[in-house]
């Protein structure tokens, strides 16, 4: 697959297909159908035509999968089901992408440590037993490829609890990885940092990562602000910063050959000093408040002592005053006897 086609890495939860997605297409003899649409498309904001185009994709990809599923036929499984599933998150939740470079870029003859991470999404199938799930054969999720097809295709998976071990060893292949990708004409830094970055997110929010290609072509009604995407040139966003920290962006950089500047601290608002308040006995205060005293000038309260009694520092010395009295004691500002 070249570089013509746009990988997506969209994190996801195991559950979010077996329990919901999955009966959306598939469960249930049809009951409920329907109310599980529903439900799926308000979890994603569907509204207006984006709410068209969601139902339309369930309607469209059901009676396919159901086909595939007939046929025990991993292939079109790929093609349907596990197509439908990346776009339905396209509108659920921000996803990476990279033209030309994706999970099924990496050779698994030259990268096996890192590439036994990458699963077929037929196990997806299979229930937490390991059996699959109602109405699926047993052998359509040994069928189902590890990897994008050619054309508009669900990919590999990471799952949740193989992300950290991937993380990891591919940080010690970072290096190698990179020279590999620049060797065989893909965009390596691009496709490296997107990788990097989105294994990075999944480990911070607990998720897995769900491959897939082309499969937004078509689809130009989900947010465009989900689409995250790897500019070494574009402008620091807060955004960007999120999903592609410094940190990040750095690691990979040197696996390049390149140091990073650290970016530039952003300004602090400057902040207005607050005037001192004019203090009497019958105001009552607190510790770092600025008063101005008719004899003492200002100063900063330092410490409350009790109710009555407070510490304030002047610039020649350190005051105790009184607070909190009632009018008729407030003829002095000394503490009471």
């Amino acid at each position: 697959m070249n570089e013509q086609h746009e990988f997506t890495l969209h994190p996801f939860e195991e559950r979010e297909f077996r329990d919901r997605f999955f009966p959306a297409l598939y469960g249930n003899g049809g009951e409920g159908v329907e109310e599980i649409v529903r439900e799926l498309l308000d979890a994603a904001d569907a509204a207006g035509p984006s709410w068209t185009a969601l139902h339309k994709l369930f309607d469209e990809t059901r009676t396919a999968f159901k086909q595939a599923v007939e046929t025990e036929d991993g292939g079109a499984a790929a093609r349907t089901a596990f197509s439908a599933f990346p776009r339905f998150l396209a509108h659920l939740r921000p996803f990476f992408s990279v033209k030309g470079f994706g999970l099924t870029s990496i050779d698994r003859r030259a990268f096996p440590e890192l590439t036994r991470f990458i699963r077929s999404a037929g196990e997806l199938l299979l229930d937490a037993d390991g059996r699959p799930l109602a109405g699926i054969g047993p052998l359509l999720p040994t069928r189902v490829p590890p990897r994008c097809l050619p054309g508009r295709s669900g990919g590999g998976v990471v799952f949740k609890e193989d992300v950290r071990p991937m993380l990891d060893r591919l940080r010690q292949d970072l290096p190698r990885l990179a020279e590999w990708a620049r060797s065989h004409g893909l965009p390596a830094e691009e496709g490296v940092t997107t990788l990097l970055a989105a294994l990075v997110h999944a480990k911070v929010e607990g998720t897995g990562l769900f491959e897939a290609s082309d499969v937004l072509i078509e689809d130009s009604h989900f947010d465009k602000g989900h689409r995250l995407r790897f500019d070494p040139q574009g402008a620091v966003s807060p955004s960007f910063s999120r999903y592609f920290p410094f940190a990040v962006r750095a690691e990979a950089a040197r696996a390049f050959g390149r140091e990073l500047a650290p970016p530039e601290p952003e300004p602090q608002p400057v902040s207005e000093p607050v005037a001192p308040v004019p203090y009497t006995p019958q105001g009552t205060y607190e510790v770092g408040q600025r008063l101005h005293h008719k004899a003492f000038g200002d100063g900063e309260v330092v410490a409350i002592l009790d109710s009555r009694r407070l510490k304030v520092q002047f610039a020649e010395e350190e005051k105790t005053l009184v607070q909190g009295l009632s009018l008729g004691r407030a003829a002095d500002s000394s503490p009471p006897g």
